[in-house]
């Protein structure tokens, strides 16, 4: 995602820093000026590439279902593409995943059945 460069008065930044900080990721880099000239520039740092070693391990952990992807990017900081191409240099698939059901939703589903064997039974 690509932001415009912002601009902000190095008292404005003093003033407001944590704030100047939290706004980096959302949005982008600030221009720091003080009378009138720029005296700096503020952005995040550039991302760190994950460990690959790591990253591979934990892509086989991932695809035996026993890692989240959640863990895997908290750890590693590694994007979603990077787990991929990591399941693929190991030839390893995505795991197979099996979502919870609320009891809302079984009674829900339960009725959408009954309704539609209620319908086969009158056709």
């Amino acid at each position: 995602m690509q932001h415009s460069m912002r601009t902000m008065t190095s008292s404005e930044a003093k003033t407001n820093f944590g704030e100047v900080l939290s706004s980096l990721n959302s949005s982008g880099p600030i221009e720091i000026t003080r009378n009138g000239k720029s005296v700096g520039l503020l952005t995040l740092p550039p991302a760190q590439a994950a460990d690959a070693g790591r990253l591979a391990a934990l892509a086989s952990a991932y695809a035996q279902g026993r890692v989240s992807w959640p863990q895997i990017t908290e750890e590693t900081g590694a994007s979603f593409g990077e787990l991929l191409l990591a399941l693929g240099l190991q030839k390893l698939s995505l795991p197979k995943v099996m979502a919870k059901k609320s009891p809302e939703q079984t009674a829900l589903l339960n009725q959408v059945f009954d309704a539609a064997a209620g319908l086969k039974a009158q056709a």
